[in-house]
């Protein structure tokens, strides 16, 4: 096979040519605690003097406003993709907080469907003239192309998961989905088309590993088979383990991480753990952040010190 002319695709673009810091924060299932540790994450940030732009993309469940103690506003994401304003930078607001503004996500039944080729383009695009310090989205559960979208062109996407079977088994193929949907998007991007079968099957089997599919490419092409590795080896996602109570939950990062980059073939950075505290139940019940409220506790020293790695890897 040679390389062929490529096909315009917003999210490899994206991949190939970043420009703004974005971090994308999701998880496998609901429930983990991703909207409260994207509010927190972006609270902390601010708090650093960093300008911050929350964006949340959980369409058809959108709740981040209520982490910050904001009430819904009239303007929000779906009004920017229905065209009633021209710009996503006109449905940001600010919020009580210094250099922190938010895109209020939609729950209008009419986004919670995948949005189409060209509304998601134009999402992408938009995202990126925010001249924030950091573009932080908070975005869907599951593994619909919008969650997957917005996480794979994140850098990095920040996976949060509790320490409980369901939620590391959801997390695992919420990863594999990603991985899946990158390759696709490569094969069509540089229009590998006799890859896309193989691709296919590579969804339908549990079975097979990663690193299996990627052998059959090299037997067959070299030159595409360096290129889908690393693209694989760029998407290096980051790891949240939240409600931790014990000793187990704390090193249970490292063991996902080593089982991710042995059967995935990507490495995922486990970033820290957040401890289970009461503290978290009163600030969600009284509208007020960790990170506000209670900024010494053992969760608001852990947020910080996420956040410190976080940043660490893009200086």
């Amino acid at each position: 096979m040679n390389p062929k002319q490529t096909r315009s695709n917003p999210v490899v673009s994206e991949r190939q040519n970043r420009t703004r810091t974005i971090w994308a924060v999701g998880g496998g299932k609901g429930g983990t605690g991703k909207s409260f540790v994207t509010a927190n994450l972006a609270l902390c940030l601010s708090k650093k003097n960093k300008e911050v732009t929350l964006i949340d993309a959980d369409l058809g469940g959108a709740n981040l406003h209520t982490f910050l103690g904001m009430r819904k506003s009239d303007l929000d994401i779906g009004d920017f993709l229905t065209k009633k304003v021209p710009t996503l930078k006109d449905v940001a607001v600010p919020t009580q907080y210094n250099k922190l503004r938010l895109v209020k996500g939609s729950d209008h039944l009419l986004f919670t469907a995948n949005l189409n080729y060209f509304k998601k383009l134009k999402l992408l695009r938009h995202i990126k003239t925010f001249d924030s310090d950091v573009i932080i989205i908070d975005i869907g559960t599951g593994s619909t192309y919008n969650s997957i979208d917005f996480f794979l062109l994140s850098n990095p996407g920040i996976l949060v998961v509790n320490p409980e079977p369901t939620s590391i088994e959801n997390a695992y193929y919420f990863l594999k989905s990603c991985i899946i949907r990158l390759l696709k998007l490569y094969i069509d991007h540089y229009q590998i088309q006799d890859l896309i079968k193989k691709v296919t099957e590579q969804i339908n089997d549990n079975s097979r590993s990663v690193y299996s599919f990627l052998s059959e490419v090299i037997s067959q092409d070299k030159y595409y088979a360096d290129l889908l590795f690393r693209a694989l080896k760029k998407f290096r996602p980051g790891l949240i383990i939240n409600k931790a109570r014990d000793e187990k939950d704390f090193v249970l990062g490292e063991s996902i991480s080593n089982v991710v980059q042995k059967i995935l073939v990507i490495n995922l950075d486990y970033l820290g753990a957040i401890p289970f505290n009461e503290v978290v139940h009163k600030s969600v019940k009284n509208l007020t952040p960790v990170m506000d409220k209670y900024p010494e506790s053992d969760v608001g020293k852990a947020i910080l010190s996420i956040a410190s790695r976080l940043t660490e890897k893009k200086s």
